[in-house]
């Protein structure tokens, strides 16, 4: 049959209709997710005592049926507690439409027990569909949970996601083009409040500061900055910074009084090798105007193997997309977010910044070299947005044994890795402790016996 329609009333019955045409017609309009405006969303919380925790009310639509739970409901736990290795257990919606089944239902999945554990790998079925909802991880000796014990899946779209694509009233492209303007202002909203918040710091430095300036300049065509007896760098102005070398010097190199700077709304760039040998840095602000970061910008030394400084933390705005090769070398930081818009690298960003413990990294391309010798750091989160790692990136990051990846492992295969990407050396020589690709749905192991990586079992 090439047509057919729906629905009319029946005559003699001479039309009938099934569940299964329903819930074509219902998935069509009304995607997989929690509903967010019944009950409690499902929301987890643990019992005061002990390893039960409770679900909240809720209701889901899953391939068009729907789940409702209409009361709290308790869930123990303590049956999937192993004696001497932490375990995750994940809690999902489970929708079943085979034949002997035909039911939503909640389904606890336990995970192998390990001293690393990787969250339980929910099994693919023809007549089965889930939502993942969360993932409680139980200790061995454990006598109660908290929220710091799971993972909370809800919003995440690959695995569960909200329902709130209901349609039925508008054309589909009509709703893009008001979501598209909703985010838009949201955008501009959240970048006046940046300035707001960048316009405060300044004004503060500014108050502070009065009557103490021990020295101004200028530092770019429209850029100026001043610098006061406490130690504070004000940089204010429109457009680019100059851009410095061995040759061109920057006012500010090897001055051991910086200790703070606050760049201001309407700078674009921070030059290269801008804040270079500033041993005494402990704070940077940055503007929501900045998109360049130069190389060597904040490198404390100028020198191999270099100084760590007093820079431990670093604020890089959304709107950055270009950092330099060396930028933070050396740095004292311990931990780093770089954010999506970033695309362009050079290498060596954060080579040798020997305190870095935790990377979330959003951007879509990792700088080749850009982690060499980071050697404490050990978590490291990789959004989906990545398409590129560079070469050598995690060579001698020794305490790194598992990489998150927030992707499932068709999408980690499809990122291009260059040479060397993870350490393990051309000759089959490890000089990383990189052993693990943790993905949505499985994870990736390094086979220390044929110095290649492959799908892992559980």
């Amino acid at each position: 049959m090439a047509f057919y329609s729906g629905f009319f009333n029946s005559k003699g019955l001479d039309r009938t209709y099934t569940a299964e045409d329903f819930t074509t017609y219902l998935s069509s309009i009304i995607c997989n997710g929690i509903l967010d405006t019944y009950g409690q969303m499902f929301k987890l919380t643990a019992a005061s005592s002990g390893l039960k925790v409770t679900l909240g009310t809720g209701k889901a639509w899953i391939d068009g049926h729907y789940f409702v739970n209409d009361a709290r409901y308790s869930i123990d736990l303590s049956e999937y507690q192993d004696e001497s290795l932490p375990r995750y257990v994940a809690i999902a919606i489970l929708l079943d439409v085979g034949e002997s089944v035909r039911s939503v239902s909640l389904e606890i999945t336990p995970g192998t027990p390990a001293e690393n554990p990787s969250l339980p790998t929910l099994p693919t079925d023809e007549n089965k569909t889930r939502l993942l909802m969360y993932a409680v991880r139980l200790n061995p000796g454990a006598t109660e949970l908290s929220e710091r014990d799971w993972y909370d899946y809800r919003e995440d779209k690959n695995v569960c996601g909200y329902c709130k694509c209901i349609l039925g009233k508008c054309r589909v492209t009509d709703m893009l083009a008001q979501m598209a303007q909703i985010t838009a202002e949201m955008e501009e909203y959240n970048e006046t409040v940046a300035d707001l918040t960048a316009r405060v710091a300044e004004l503060e430095a500014e108050i502070e500061d009065i009557g103490d300036i021990v020295a101004v300049g200028q530092c770019g065509d429209n850029v100026f900055y001043a610098l006061y007896s406490n130690g504070k760098v004000l940089v204010k102005g429109s457009g680019a910074m100059y851009e410095y070398d061995s040759e061109h010097r920057s006012p500010f190199y090897r001055n051991d009084d910086v200790k703070k700077i606050v760049i201001s709304e309407g700078v674009t760039t921070v030059g290269y090798d801008a804040f270079m040998r500033c041993l005494n840095l402990e704070s940077v602000s940055l503007p929501t105007t900045v998109t360049y970061i130069g190389s060597g910008a904040f490198m404390p030394a100028d020198e191999y193997p270099g100084a760590s400084g007093k820079l431990t933390s670093i604020t890089i705005p959304n709107a950055v997309t270009t950092i330099g090769g060396g930028a933070f070398w050396g740095a004292a930081l311990t931990s780093l977010t770089v954010p999506r818009n970033v695309a362009t690298l050079g290498n060596y960003v954060c080579r040798d910044c020997s305190r870095l413990q935790t990377v979330r990294y959003e951007g879509s391309v990792i700088g080749g070299y850009m982690f060499v010798g980071c050697s404490t750091l050990s978590s490291f989160t990789m959004s989906h947005n990545v398409t590129k790692i560079g070469e050598h990136c995690f060579n001698y990051c020794t305490a790194l044994e598992t990489i998150t990846y927030e992707g499932s492992l068709a999408d980690w295969a499809a990122i291009t890795k260059q040479t060397n990407w993870d350490g393990k050396g051309g000759s089959g020589i490890a000089i990383s402790g990189l052993t693990r690709i943790q993905c949505l749905d499985g994870f990736m192991e390094w086979d220390d016996e044929n110095h290649e990586w492959k799908e892992g079992e559980e």
